[in-house]
């Protein structure tokens, strides 16, 4: 095939963007709905054995599989073909994949590896509650996006799962990040998928996959009997990783006790400083919005004070606006959210899309009230108990890591947070211009509350923020509604 062809009368490949074993990624066009799409080209692998070529089509029926799925941290198929080939037509996106970042990045952080985690922790859990089983989670898999999602790609080689599935004498996936029972036994599973993803969490922490040798053959040699190699700069990943890297299937975590692993690795008391300038690597859509994505969930006692205007002395406190904790008033509604249509992807029962006439739009209950207090658009639960607040535009600076340390002085210098406990301060994804500071404090009424905070810098001279209030003892609750706000949030351009 080549640039100009046209498939189904509708779809014009444009250029290749991606090539592997499975076949070759083009950037095309849709006629009909006039948009860019992804094109798959499904290949024959010259690895399979002879008359493998009919079975390996079948995979056009897994595609079909795959395109059930509706979720923001996986790439949607969109319709599949079959000419003389498979074709697979997917969501486009602007993005880098994970690969190419850690290698012109560097190894990451400990607890940025962890928020990745979560993201693509979050694609797999939705495709195995549907029936789907990857089998080719990997750093080149997953995409860093412009829009800000943490994305889960290349569905080609997913089965549906009933029980286990078993594909004789193949090994299907990547050497470095295949499972041993895959490798040895052609077995694809649910717990498959987790090794797989222990696998890429290894390689961004360590830079390399933990059985990687010069040859395929090597790799697979030291799989079948070895342990992974010595794991050194992992830190508190170290034992979700080795735990997910059991060769026993059995005594490997669930999707339920990742959640919780990779979580505990975000709530560590300690902060990871922010790296030299060089590793900028991130695009400016991507720096703005990962970071949401990847934040998972913040809250605050008060935006306003959270997004203050940072003064321009290096020294100098951030006034403290007298807007602070005005957010968990009572909510004064002045309308309530709107469905401003299906999205860019589907959202939860009870879930609309909320276009804001501050410039942004972002993901809402249905049932919660909206209400403004200064510059922070705040949308609030019926109980008052939850609440979700916004502010689009505020005066970036170099380091926002700097400027919550100082806020957090501030806000306790004026009383407002008695039973204060610091969980964290630092760096949202190393680099990527963002940084979050999570908390918990008391009511006057002796009721414990949690705060998380997040700023991103969006261009030299903006930056916006989101925050998420809720009582301590419904964190673990809330933490997954806010990975759906943070992740929607679309803000000015």
């Amino acid at each position: 095939m080549s640039a100009g062809t046209v498939l189904a009368d509708r779809y014009v490949l444009e250029e290749v963007i991606g090539a592997g074993g499975m076949g070759r990624v083009w950037r095309g066009h849709d006629r009909v709905l006039g948009r860019p799409v992804a094109v798959k080209e499904i290949l024959s692998p010259p690895w399979l054995a002879a008359g493998a070529g009919e079975r390996w089509r079948d995979g056009l029926r897994e595609a079909q599989a795959a395109s059930r799925l509706r979720h923001p941290n996986v790439v949607a198929v969109l319709d599949v073909l079959q000419t003389d080939r498979p074709w697979i037509i997917m969501e486009y996106v602007a993005a880098r994949s994970l690969d190419v970042v850690l290698a012109e990045r560097g190894r990451f952080e400990p607890r940025d590896a962890a928020r990745v985690g979560l993201e693509i922790l979050a694609a797999l859990d939705a495709a195995h509650r549907a029936g789907v089983i990857h089998r080719d989670v990997k750093p080149h898999n997953v995409l860093l996006a412009a829009d800000g999602r943490v994305v889960l790609t290349d569905f080609g080689l997913a089965v549906i799962a009933e029980g286990g599935v078993t594909i004789a004498q193949q090994v299907l996936g990547s050497p470095d990040f295949v499972a041993p029972e895959c490798a040895r036994d052609g077995v694809s599973t649910v717990a498959c998928d987790l090794w797989s993803l222990g696998a890429t969490l290894y390689a961004l922490v360590e830079g390399v996959a933990p059985y990687h040798r010069p040859t395929a053959v090597a790799t697979l040699a030291a799989l079948a009997v070895e342990p992974p190699d010595p794991i050194t700069r992992a830190g508190a990943m170290a034992p979700v990783i080795l735990r997910l890297l059991n060769r026993d299937p059995r005594r490997r975590p669930s999707v339920i006790e990742t959640r919780r692993l990779l979580r505990a690795v975000l709530t560590a008391s300690t902060t990871v400083p922010l790296p030299p300038r060089r590793r900028r690597w991130a695009p400016r859509g991507w720096r703005a919005a990962l970071a949401a994505a990847a934040a998972c969930a913040l809250a605050g006692a008060g935006t306003a004070a959270a997004v203050g205007r940072p003064s321009r002395g290096p020294q100098d406190v951030p006034p403290t606006p007298p807007a602070v904790h005005a957010c968990l008033e009572p909510a004064r509604t002045d309308a309530t959210p709107t469905n401003a249509g299906p999205g860019p992807y589907a959202l939860p029962a009870g879930w609309v899309w909320h276009p804001d006439d501050a410039g942004f739009t972002v993901a809402v209950p249905a049932a919660w009230s909206r209400y403004l207090v200064a510059t922070a658009v705040c949308f609030q639960d019926p109980s008052g108990t939850r609440t979700l607040a916004v502010e689009p535009a505020v005066t970036p600076t170099l380091d926002p890591t700097t400027f919550w340390r100082r806020t957090e002085t501030a806000l306790r210098a004026t009383g407002t947070l008695p039973g204060y406990t610091k969980i964290s301060i630092g760096p949202v994804l190393a680099g990527a211009g963002g940084a979050e500071w999570e908390s918990t404090w008391d009511t006057a009424g002796g009721l414990r509350r949690h705060a998380r905070r997040l700023v991103v810098t969006t261009a030299p001279s903006q930056a916006y923020t989101l925050s998420w209030f809720t009582d301590d003892a419904d964190w673990p609750l809330d933490e997954p509604l806010f990975r759906t706000v943070a992740t929607s949030y679309r803000g000015i351009t």
